[in-house]
């Protein structure tokens, strides 16, 4: 064992020799040390450090919004650079609604302009460089969009059930998000989605089996990571029972500390794998603080947290300008003012909005709202840093939350020893991340790392993987094109069924779509007409939905009765089409995909038209009327004789005791998926992909009992083995080596 563990040793030293500066710099000898920075601080400074949040303008001197900033920082700041100045800023969150790009082809040049002039402002008279942050998760919480890599999100990951895809997704994220000069996303979402009513989670979640969640989870942050972008495990310790969106309320779980165990095993996982920050969560845990969210919670940061799983990396807040953190220290009679305030605010704006002449009263509304909230934004501040946050995020009113932890340091129910700690914590994260060291990208080059074929091949492969068939009433699919099947394509507006026509065409479908100017989220009962009436011409009717209501299945149910063949593409969450689980009337053909963007439409034709087989599994159950409709892990697949080629996904899920590799996924034919698929790309155009696997330190132990609520799994977690971890290392440090170079 001894000699084991030399060797290990002698492993982690030759993989640190290989790493570039650019992942893991050294301190060169005239670089300061984070405490000595610390050291020449003064309150200001160190305050500035601890706060990270949005700026208005697609440029760091943009003056187009300068109301906005002005809202937020006070008169005299038009501009990011002068918000950035004025209060030394730690860090800052891009935000497409804060234009600071589009969200649609957006202009990645300027968004590397935007970082480049930020850290100019940042590094004025020797100032501490910037964090630059994103919540760019991958599906439908993406900042970014094209020419960024777009991803099906989360759940669809959870249906591949491949470890190998989830590191390979981290990395082109952390890649792309590291070519606009953005060192720490946001992501990825560990919660554990319990709760099919959950109002905020949903999709962004992995799964609710814990031990999913933290094996793609943990997978997801060592890939971000390799890219020298720290990932963010959110939100702690679990928002995935909650029945209240903390944006608009403060949510409460009542359940045991047994049940928050479950919800605890993906950030254990995470813990133990070294993630970078950790991200709470606007959500109330009765089981350790029936009193505050955890957010505000010194027994559930400190306490649960630090002491006890021992994290020592950046613990972030949510965005403490959410209704959730702010309602939580509010007297009963501060919420009602809210309450009236905030209702008189929205009808000035609406009003405003009709008749310009109002202006003046939206004006005076907005203002008397914000200077109530003022001294309730510092409370709140103060309340998280005195709970042992680091950084607090979007706090808003810059003003009053700096002059308010002054004065909690002044009358001493906040410590200086508490801001230092907190302030030395983010500068070691920056000195670890290179932060400290940032150079002037070069923007010319941005536009070439950005959904490369590369990066684009990792994303459909998840799509493809994920797809997940429900119901194949006597095997109806896949359609086979070459008997001239013709297609009418109908759906939601929000399920974006104007995305299947091109790909179904591509396969050597007819089809028929028609989009109403006027759609909305549910069909009107003209609109289920005019496609009853189409169905008459065609072979197969594919309808889209997405969070299937009444309306919905009224059209669903409407074209079934044509006698056509229908098949529905489910692109929300699965939980509606418990409706089709007992057989009988409906649809024949009912498959989920997770997303209704582009790659994730893009695969469902894929598989059903037999281009790749059906091996997508439920990642989530799904409760019937009477018990379980549909139980995590079903999904059907073709067969071996019914596709040309098999999506290569895994269907049992082993406990990551080692790097994961191809072998660690099965196939349900024959014939496999590209390679490349298996392995993590970079996002380099042209680069060369690499062949390091997700390391060791990701095991969790296997469910064994099952919780009274929801069929929750109970299970432990294995810290990492290290011996496995340092081999690991050894096996991969040359291709690490290798990617970080292209990167």
């Amino acid at each position: 064992m001894r000699s084991l563990v030399s060797l290990a040793l002698a492993g982690a030293l030759a993989l640190s020799a290989l790493v570039p500066s650019a992942l893991t710099p050294k301190v060169q000898a005239a670089e300061q040390t984070p405490e000595q920075i610390l050291a020449k601080m003064n309150l200001d400074q160190k305050v500035g450090q601890l706060l990270w949040t949005h700026v208005y303008g697609d440029s760091a001197d943009d003056t187009t919004y300068a109301s906005d900033n002005q809202a937020i920082f006070g008169p005299g700041v038009s501009t990011p650079a002068q918000a950035v100045k004025k209060y030394h800023l730690g860090g800052v969150l891009y935000f497409n609604w804060a234009h600071n790009f589009s969200s649609e082809n957006t202009d990645v040049t300027k968004v590397a302009a935007l970082s480049n002039g930020l850290q100019a402002a940042a590094k004025a008279d020797g100032n501490v460089p910037l964090g630059i942050t994103i919540d760019q998760e991958g599906g439908m919480v993406s900042r970014v969009g094209a020419p960024a890599t777009i991803f099906p999100g989360n759940m669809a990951l959870g249906a591949t059930g491949n470890q190998a895809l989830a590191y390979s997704q981290g990395q082109v994220l952390g890649c792309e998000m590291r070519s606009l000069g953005i060192n720490a996303d946001f992501a990825p979402v560990l919660d554990v989605n319990t709760n099919p009513n959950n109002p905020v989670i949903g999709l962004r979640a992995i799964s609710d089996d814990p031990n999913l969640v933290a094996q793609l989870g943990g997978a997801q942050i060592q890939g971000i990571q390799s890219q020298g972008v720290s990932a963010t495990a959110k939100h702690f310790p679990g928002h995935g029972d909650a029945d209240t969106d903390s944006h608009l309320g403060l949510p409460r779980v009542t359940y045991s500390r047994q049940v928050l165990n479950q919800h605890l095993v993906p950030f254990k996982t995470a813990i133990n794998g070294g993630v970078d920050m950790i991200m709470t969560a606007h959500i109330v845990v009765d089981a350790i603080d029936p009193n505050l969210p955890a957010t505000l919670s010194k027994p559930v940061l400190t306490g649960l947290l630090r002491q006890e799983l021992g994290f020592t990396g950046v613990i972030t807040t949510d965005a403490l300008d959410m209704e959730g953190a702010q309602l939580a220290v509010m007297t009963p009679a501060e919420q009602a003012k809210y309450k009236e305030l905030k209702n008189k605010e929205d009808s000035a704006k609406q009003k405003a909005d009709k008749d310009p002449t109002q202006a003046d009263s939206a004006r005076e509304a907005s203002t008397e709202f914000k200077n109530f909230l003022a001294p309730i934004r510092a409370r709140v501040a103060v309340k998280a840093l005195q709970a042992g946050s680091d950084i607090l995020l979007n706090t808003k009113d810059a003003a009053a939350v700096v002059d308010g932890i002054k004065a909690a340091v002044k009358d001493g129910s906040l410590t200086s020893a508490q801001i230092d700690q907190s302030v030395l914590r983010i500068l070691k994260w920056k000195q670890k991340r290179g932060v400290l060291k940032t150079e002037p990208i070069d923007t010319a080059s941005v536009k070439a790392k950005l959904g490369t074929a590369a990066s684009r091949d990792v994303a459909s492969q998840i799509a493809r993987n994920s797809v997940t068939l429900l119901r194949n009433d006597a095997n109806k699919a896949p359609l086979d094109a070459a008997k001239g099947t013709r297609v009418l394509v109908a759906g939601s507006s929000w399920a974006n069924p104007e995305l299947l026509p091109e790909p179904l065409k591509a396969a050597g479908f007819s089809v028929v779509f028609t989009q109403d100017p006027d759609a909305k989220e549910n069909p009107s009962d003209s609109e289920i007409s005019a496609w009853v009436r189409q169905a008459a011409n065609v072979d197969t009717v594919i309808f889209a939905s997405y969070a299937p209501g009444a309306q919905q299945f009224k059209a669903i149910d409407a074209l079934v009765a044509t006698g056509k063949q229908v098949i529905v593409i489910n692109t929300s969450l699965p939980y509606p089409l418990a409706r089709y689980s007992g057989g009988g009337a409906g649809p024949q053909v009912v498959a989920e995909i997770y997303a209704n963007n582009s790659v994730a439409l893009a695969a469902a034709v894929d598989v059903l038209s037999g281009k790749v087989n059906a091996v997508g599994k439920l990642p989530v159950s799904v409760p019937g009327a009477s018990g379980v409709a549909y139980a995590r892990g079903f999904g059907l697949g073709y067969g071996s004789a019914s596709a040309t080629a098999t999506a290569t996904a895994s269907t049992t899920l082993a406990p990551l005791t080692a790097a994961p590799t191809a072998a660690t996924t099965t196939t349900t034919a024959a014939a496999t998926a590209p390679a490349a698929a298996l392995a993590p790309s970079t996002c380099e155009a042209g680069g060369a992909k690499s062949t390091t696997k997700p390391s060791a330190n990701l095991k969790a132990a296997p469910s064994s009992s099952q919780s009274p609520k929801r069929g929750l799994a109970h299970s432990g977690v294995e810290t990492g083995l290290f011996v496995a971890f340092a081999l690991a290392l050894l096996g991969g440090g040359l291709a690490l080596r290798s990617r970080t170079r292209q990167c």
